[in-house]
């Protein structure tokens, strides 16, 4: 149950970081376009699914370091009566209480320390499986791009799918063709992947299918969204 727990904790965790850091690279459009409730409740509501594990974890823990503390007390009171009931030659005298008392104090310790050790091991192989799941990820494969594309074009895309994440398609059958020399403006909205496109010629996302045919050298300007040290209506019409 705390491996469940942890590795729940961890997934929601990971969403509520990638969010944030969402959120504060691109703060000032959000501004802009007075965003912040909305991904406000987008952030507590992954907050609150992290906050009911948590709970589930605390309450686990609680119980089980209840019961980790009582054992020294429970184990004195069975040992002495599985002792005594066992047999009736046996007579438990102060030599022997006291004697087995000292020898399940010096227990006391060991056994308190038990569900820390586990604790720390259940954390411990989350982690270590986290990180071997990242190792394994497959690299993104350096020809999925052409960059010896031939003919009159300059940037070539036929039938092409992409995702950032297997099994997430976020292009799909995209035909691209734009000519030496062109000027192209990508058009709209916000979310439609304008980026995720220009990610895919630069050949940061996996290729699902199609090809995509560069030719010669890219460079790539990211947009990094600015206000100016002016009034709000000249920050529109500037």
């Amino acid at each position: 149950k705390i491996r469940k727990y942890q590795s729940e904790q961890m997934i929601l965790k990971d969403s509520r970081i990638k969010m944030m850091n969402e959120i504060l690279n691109g703060i000032r459009v959000l501004k802009l376009y007075a965003w912040e409730g909305s991904f406000q409740d987008k952030v507590l509501e992954i907050r609150n699914k992290e906050l009911k594990v948590l709970k589930k974890a605390a309450y686990l823990n609680a119980l089980t370091s209840f019961f980790w503390s009582c054992a020294p007390v429970l184990v004195s009171f069975t040992t002495f009566g599985v002792f005594v009931l066992s047999s009736t030659d046996n007579v438990l005298d102060a030599e022997k209480a006291f004697v087995s008392l000292a020898l399940f104090n010096i227990l006391r310790f060991p056994l308190s320390m038990v569900p820390n050790v586990i604790t720390s091991i259940v954390q411990a192989n989350v982690s270590l499986k986290r990180i071997q799941t990242f190792v394994d990820n497959p690299e993104l494969d350096p020809n999925c791009v052409d960059r010896q594309g031939t003919g009159k074009s300059a940037v070539a895309i036929e039938n092409a799918s992409f995702a950032w994440e297997e099994g997430n398609t976020v292009l799909s059958d995209i035909n691209l063709d734009i000519d030496e020399g062109s000027l192209v403006a990508v058009v709209g909205v916000v979310g439609v992947g304008k980026s995720s496109l220009f990610s895919a010629i630069l050949g940061e996302m996996e290729k699902l299918s199609g090809s995509v045919a560069v030719k010669g050298s890219v460079s790539y300007v990211a947009q990094q969204a600015w206000i100016q040290n002016d009034t709000f209506q000249n920050n529109i019409l500037f």
